[in-house]
């Protein structure tokens, strides 16, 4: 058994307490090492600690770990059990509460980690133990706890053997993303556990009960992707009903197969469930948003295109034909009236910032004052209409989608044609490029794929038209069809799966990010979609008809809707975080500049918000 000695730093505390001494200092920032310690009086972590072995924390003491503080296991294995042997032991109380914005973590110290590099936070006969906004992985066990009550709330509990062992416990884990652990996500015996509004996914066991005497609670939880999404154990012969659940699927029986019982082993108990029709918002670590204004800045009309931002300048263009140059105070740094309406995205290429116009000509314009270098006019059409794609700068060039169903490339030095291919009348989104082939979606519903140098790659036709950007999937392309078809295919235009989710889609484009498509729809709807095989991860209704394209960003879905309202969405919950009113219609995509959450509106503003980060309080 390891012997544990009083850490030098509490022990020197203490007498200086009983001596009288004024009070120490406030918690340092520097990296704090400890091999084998006891803690025995009340200590604060805070910045980075090391641990190499174990650390104790005694009866009647209390270990409170900040946000932002990083609690570092070093690897090793001295008794060979292919564990790591890091541990931090707890017997008094532990308080880890992080928020959103900076959590408290747990992890391997290891260059390259993996899990077991550490053993486990093991509590015995704690006081209390309170783990909030914490990020817990690389371990074996994670929280190993006996006779003891706690909280796991707001956490992320990945890349574990297992997600926590309890015996005889009471517990409560609520509002938590468990995900990707080798064993089992929650793994509990004889134990009153309360298991609510968390994510459960991609585990080998979702919840494993090995057995039990105790009441417990599962309900509100979305339990998915796992080998088996709960699982009793291969000796418990007690029956077990849990409440509503999200199982992965809408169909009871498909969900009651996910779960491991006597239905599987006869020896065992029966698991009753009950099947929650839909993804459960609102499941996972939770975030609490405000957006307040930070300024606006009046314009003389509709704001639908996409802002551009190079350096400390954003660039927008808008229908009373000016494009504005905006330093991050909401200031004018200069604008220029081109006398046509713009509704498209510029592009910035160099020193330059490139624009279209409704009357079918490009414009080039100096970044620091505005002043054209070179302009560019393609011929009428029988489309011309409003919405025109947003310009694409691709290797020395801007690409340029014309009404007129050609794509035009343009030397960005001079506006010369390098090159022009059609590519399905009419252009009304801008193209995508991964870096060796471009993507135009066409107005016809034709798909093309281009090399850099304007060689069509190939085509592919589909039932309606095409009127958003793609998205590029690792491996692929996903388009979105006016009638709701969202389709993936390789770099060869091989398809490889197509989800049709039925509902009208204009100008908003699908959106890979975070390791998911998000797409919006018309009909007032914002889907998360797995872009390995098209599968829907859940869908949430957003306030109005969506035609503008989402923003994902550090967890969070920013999208505005034609009634006017910004929301924004977790990635994970579905839940709505916030919201804000703007005058009119929200067309076009926000952006974060400066720690401000930025987008033009239909009420003819640009709005910047701040955003207050952090969890619930």
């Amino acid at each position: 058994m390891m012997k544990f000695r009083p850490h030098a730093l509490s022990l020197l505390t203490a007498i200086c307490l009983l001596a009288g001494c004024a009070a120490p200092p406030a918690p340092s920032t520097a990296v704090r090492r400890y091999q084998g310690e006891l803690l025995t009086v009340d200590t604060v972590w805070s910045g980075q600690v090391l641990i190499d072995g174990s650390v104790k924390v005694a009866r009647d003491t209390t270990l409170t770990i900040t946000p932002g503080t990083e609690v570092v296991f070093v690897r090793r294995d001295d008794d060979g059990d292919g564990f790591g042997d890091g541990t931090l032991i707890v017997e008094g109380r532990l308080l880890a509460a992080g928020t959103r914005a900076q959590p408290v973590v747990f992890r391997s110290a290891a260059p390259d980690p993996r899990p077991g590099d550490w053993l486990e936070i093991r509590v015995d006969f704690s006081r209390e133990v309170q783990l909030r906004f914490c990020e817990i992985r690389d371990s074996a066990h994670t929280l190993h706890a006996h006779f003891t009550r706690g909280t796991v709330e707001d956490c992320t509990i990945r890349g574990n053997f297992d997600g926590s062992r309890l015996g005889q416990a009471t517990f409560t884990f609520r509002h938590n993303l468990i995900e990707r652990n080798r064993g089992k996500g929650i793994n509990f015996r004889n134990s009153q556990v309360t298991i609510e509004q968390n994510i459960i996914r991609h585990n080998d066991a979702g919840i494993f009960l090995f057995e039990n005497d105790r009441p417990i609670s599962v309900r509100g939880n979305n339990l998915y992707g796992n080998i088996d999404n709960f699982r009793i154990g291969d000796f418990y012969a007690g029956d077990v009903a849990i409440g509503s659940n999200w199982w992965g699927t809408a169909d009871p029986a498909a969900a009651n197969a996910t779960v491991f019982d006597n239905k599987r082993d006869p020896a065992i108990g029966t698991v009753t469930i009950t099947a929650a029709p839909a993804w459960i918002p609102g499941a996972g670590p939770r975030d609490a948003l405000a957006l307040q204004p930070a300024w606006s800045l009046p314009t003389g009309g509709y704001l639908d295109a996409d802002p551009a931002v190079a350096g400390d300048t954003l660039y927008q263009a808008g229908w009373d034909g000016r494009l504005r140059a905006v330093a991050p105070d909401g200031t004018l740094r200069w604008e220029r009236d081109l006398g046509a309406t713009l509704d498209a995205a510029p592009a910035i290429v160099g020193d330059l910032v490139v624009v279209q116009g409704w009357e079918r000509t490009v414009y080039a314009l100096d970044r620091a004052d505005g002043s054209e270098r070179w302009r560019f006019t393609y011929p009428p059409s029988p489309a011309d209409d409003h919405r025109q794609g947003g310009l694409l700068a691709v290797d020395g060039l801007v690409l340029v989608p014309a009404w007129n169903g050609t794509l035009h490339a343009l030397d960005a030095a001079t506006g010369t044609v390098r090159w022009q291919v059609a590519c399905g009348q009419p252009l009304r989104a801008r193209p995508a490029f991964d870096g060796t082939g471009i993507y135009q979606p066409g107005g016809d519903g034709t798909l093309t794929a281009l090399s850099p140098a304007g060689a069509r790659l190939w085509q592919r036709a589909l039932p309606d038209p095409l009127l958003a950007a793609p998205a590029l999937l690792p491996g692929g392309v996903a388009v979105l069809t006016r009638a709701g078809l969202l389709v993936a295919f390789d770099p060869a235009g091989t398809e490889l799966w197509r989800r049709d989710l039925k509902e009208t889609c204009y100008y908003g484009a699908p959106v890979f990010a975070e390791g998911a498509l998000f797409v919006p729809t018309a009909a007032g709807a914002l889907w998360k979609i797995n872009p390995q095989d098209g599968a829907v991860v859940w869908r949430t209704a957003t306030a109005g008809p969506v035609y503008a394209t989402p923003l994902v960003d550090g967890g969070r879905v920013f999208v505005g809707d034609n009634g006017g309202t910004l929301q924004v969405v977790g990635a994970e919950s579905a839940q709505l975080l916030a919201g804000y009113r703007a005058g009119d219609a929200i067309q076009s995509r926000p952006v974060l500049w400066r720690g401000r959450l930025l987008f033009g509106s239909r009420d003819g503003t640009l709005h910047a918000l701040t955003l207050g980060t952090g969890g619930p309080q």
